[in-house]
C-alpha cells in the first residue's frame, strides 16, 4: 500500500513544473555525485585485455 501512496506522490510532484525541476535537478547532482565517487580516486586503469571473455 505504501507504494502506491508513493507513487502518488511523485506523480504529484513531477505534474508539478517546480516539482520537477528540483525532482531532475536532485536527480542530475545524484548521477554527478555518483560519477565522483567512482573516479574520484584517480584509478583509471583499464584490464590488460578488454575481450578476455570473446
Amino acid at each position: 500500500m505504501w507504494i502506491k501512496h508513493l507513487t502518488n506522490f511523485f506523480t504529484a510532484i513531477y505534474t508539478n513544473p517546480t516539482g520537477r525541476v528540483v525532482l531532475l535537478t536532485l536527480y542530475y547532482l545524484a548521477i554527478i555525485v555518483g560519477l565522483i565517487i567512482m573516479y574520484g580516486r584517480g584509478n583509471f586503469t583499464t584490464p590488460k585485455f578488454v575481450y578476455q571473455g570473446f
